[in-house]
């Protein structure tokens, strides 16, 4: 009997039941072309090579998660922390269909092995062993939110309206998935930080906002702005310029 997939640099290996022995075997596993290929997102993809030196084994599972969570972060411009508590398999269901409708998505987090990426997430390879050790002692300014069943839901555009629909949804589960925190474009946000955020314009619209500023100022009005005050400095240097050379007013 096989277990489910599990992307691992670049590759699907399909991993049948026995001893953790036999999980290393190279013979025993099925390599497949994943959806994580490094020839569409080569700059942003976890997927680095089978030749890296690794914290634990290059196909062991916490190298995949720590891989997955760099792949997460990377990908997506807002990341919503959350609590849950006691979802049930319906539950559960019904919380990451909702989401998806909304564009986003949830993933339940293993918390010790999030804290290792979070270590090293601004380095190229927070799964590499010496990155590991280099990094140790590092605090990450959520590490202390990562207590209990904690989980992150991603939005791929930084998009106010998203995070709106997000908290709809977090509010009618009725503690059973509570904000904690949020990283947004690369910023950490906490609760009221969160709750200001989703009242601003998306980009799209500021975007929209800057082109009319710019239709109304356009053409002969928008020339005439930009060379309103350098005619008036021009008029007084040579206003100036009389003043000191008298001879000017003189041949007038």
């Amino acid at each position: 009997m096989r277990l489910p997939l599990a992307s691992i640099s670049g590759l699907r290996c399909i991993r049948p039941q026995g001893s953790i022995f036999n999980f290393f075997k190279p013979s025993i596993f099925r390599v497949q072309q994943s959806s994580y290929s490094t020839e569409q997102s080569p700059q942003q993809s976890p997927i680095y090579s089978l030749d890296r030196n690794t914290g634990k084994h290059i196909l062991s599972r916490k190298t995949f998660l720590v891989d997955y969570y760099k792949y997460l972060n990377d990908t997506n411009e807002i990341v919503l922390y959350v609590h849950h508590n006691n979802l049930i398999k319906s539950e559960n269901k019904k919380f990451r269909s909702e989401l998806n409708k909304a564009g986003a998505k949830l993933n339940i987090i293993r918390n010790s092995i999030y804290n290792v990426y979070l270590r090293s997430e601004h380095e190229k390879d927070p799964a590499d062993l010496e990155t590991s050790k280099r990094n140790r002692d590092v605090v990450h300014p959520f590490s202390s939110l990562l207590n209990g069943p904690t989980g992150i839901i991603t939005i791929p555009k930084c998009d106010p309206q998203a995070v709106t629909q997000v908290l709809k949804l977090l509010k009618s589960a009725h503690e059973k998935l509570i904000l904690i925190g949020a990283k947004i474009e690369q910023k950490v946000y906490d609760i009221d930080q969160i709750d200001k955020f989703k009242d601003l314009p998306s980009k799209e619209a500021l975007q929209g906002q800057l082109a009319g500023l710019l239709t109304v100022l356009g053409g002969a009005g928008l020339v005439r702005t930009l060379e309103a005050s350098s005619n008036v400095l021009y008029l007084t240097l040579e206003e100036r310029r009389k003043d000191i050379d008298p001879s000017e007013k003189e041949d007038k």
